[in-house]
């Protein structure tokens, strides 16, 4: 046999083989998919034969009157959409006004932004121009649930800074620069503060002026211990200007909304014929909430308004369509009054912080449990419950901002400590500021700390907030707290004592 025939029959066996492996491939192939597609038809039968989940055991929202104004307060465009979309609907169907007061232009989405425009990189210039897209969005999604533009109002403050002001940008201080669109102030022409700096007292004067302008019966704001920073933040600007406003408006009914609270709604995807189960990371306070049952045109509605905000739909289409379900969900907010000695106050579970790889996981990773508060003689003590010892990395934080009638909240101390690696830290407004008075104390499980009342500027209110960290970064949170004080009023002095 010659060389070229062996080589020839040589080719052609190993062709053959060659052959029977992607024959066998194939036929793999073919059954791994017959195999995966009568899972999912399984999947589906089930799914079919699963009885649709029952509503969750909430109070009914109190009906809405032709008498009614209702404000929601959306930190981002698409916020009002997808936490009211359907109230909104019904408001108007009645005759009742509403107003939708939007924070930022949401010009800090940047992965959305990126799948939207199809080409990997940012600019302050595009930051501004995504901004004005969603601005867009809005007034063609809250057209379709029949409130026109008149009835909008864009701040145009930073997306993903307000609540950096509210902790750090007030009075003396310089504004903020935000770096995605590369400004100190509002830059967009058409919103309502454009020009005004991103300073605390900016934002607080704008929530006031559409508060006082509009006379809401309701409000509808995002929750304090929404997982987005601009979320807490709107929430703290809302209760400021109703502190400020006190006595020159008639008192709205305060609602909240949960929107960014972890693993939730699920499961993900539009699914209109099912319910909205109430938050896991809030449950404590269901006992506050109430529901709206929408029609089923309500719901379609609503769903179509949420994808009338294609920017952000091509990036999470699935989260935002899992909100057009058969109920909307809202908390009644109502301040407390701080309790006195030997109570405190109910504990506000910590949750884990959304710059965190904990985000989204079980809350059960953290260090910190849970934080309570009490007044006592000349202060407030503050209890952090810990899961798990204070190791050498661990620490926590508290910030207490006091309120006084007549003395400009932007003047007031902002005081905020942290204990980490054994060592305490005071700052006020983000600057260090003294420590006398204050106390940290340590005992199995628990740490307390104490503040004197004149380190707070003698308040007859304080906003409260603690945290756990994991070196200097921040870990987990508890929302937000407004508590009257019984104590802490009297003479006023000069503000920032401490």
């Amino acid at each position: 046999m010659s060389r070229a025939a062996a080589r020839a029959i040589a080719c052609g066996a190993a062709g053959g083989r060659n052959a029977m492996r992607r024959g066998w491939s194939f036929f793999r192939r073919l059954a791994a998919a017959v195999v995966l597609g009568a899972a999912a038809g399984l999947c589906i039968l089930v799914s079919a034969q699963r009885p649709a989940p029952a509503p969750p055991a909430l109070d009914a929202f109190p009906a809405v009157t032709p008498a009614d104004r209702l404000l929601i307060l959306a930190p981002h465009e698409d916020d009002e959409a997808l936490a009211a979309g359907g109230l909104i609907q019904r408001a108007r169907s009645v005759g009742a006004k509403v107003h939708v007061a939007y924070l930022t232009y949401g010009d800090h989405n940047q992965l959305a932004f990126i799948v939207y425009r199809k080409r990997p990189w940012l600019t302050p210039r595009i930051n501004r121009n995504m901004g004005e897209v969603r601005r867009r969005e809005a007034v063609q999604a809250m057209a379709s649930l029949g409130v026109d533009s008149s009835g909008l109002t864009f701040l145009g403050y930073p997306d993903n800074g307000t609540l950096a002001i509210w902790r750090y940008h007030w009075d003396d201080a310089p504004p903020l620069r935000s770096v995605l669109t590369n400004t100190v102030s509002v830059p967009y022409r058409d919103a309502a503060a454009f020009g005004k700096e991103y300073k605390g007292e900016n934002i607080a004067a704008d929530v006031a002026a559409v508060l006082h302008a509009f006379r809401p019966t309701r409000v509808f704001v995002s929750h304090p211990a929404d997982g987005n920073p601009d979320h807490r933040a709107f929430y703290l600007y809302l209760r400021l200007a109703l502190r400020d406003l006190e006595g020159r408006i008639p008192p709205p009914a305060v609602y909240t909304y949960p929107v960014h609270m972890g693993l939730w709604p699920r499961p993900y995807g539009y699914r209109p014929d099912e319910w909205l189960s109430f938050p896991r990371r809030i449950e404590a306070e269901a006992g506050r909430a109430v529901q709206l049952v929408l029609t089923p045109e309500e719901v379609r509605r609503k769903h179509a308004a949420i994808c009338a905000y294609r920017s952000q739909m091509s990036g999470g289409g699935r989260w935002l369509s899992a909100f057009a379900r058969r109920n909307e969900l809202f908390i009644r907010d109502e301040p407390a009054t701080l309790p006195r000695g030997p109570d405190w106050s109910a504990r506000h579970e910590a949750m884990a912080d959304g710059s965190t790889m904990a985000y989204e996981l079980d809350e059960q990773v953290g260090h910190m449990r849970g934080v309570s508060y009490q007044e006592v003689p000349g202060g407030i003590s503050v209890r952090i419950e810990l899961r798990r010892r204070l190791e050498r990395a661990l620490g926590l934080s508290v910030s207490l901002y006091g309120y006084r009638r007549g003395v400009p909240f932007a003047q007031m101390p902002k005081i905020e400590l942290d204990r980490f690696l054994g060592r305490l830290r005071v700052r006020d407004c983000g600057r260090p500021a003294a420590k006398e008075g204050i106390s940290v104390a340590g005992a199995e499980g628990c740490v307390t700390v104490t503040v004197p009342w004149e380190t707070l500027g003698m308040p007859e209110c304080v906003f409260a907030h603690a945290g756990g960290m994991i070196g200097p970064k921040d870990s987990s949170y508890t929302g937000w707290e407004e508590f009257a004080v019984h104590g802490g009023g009297g003479p006023a002095g000069p503000a920032g004592g401490g």
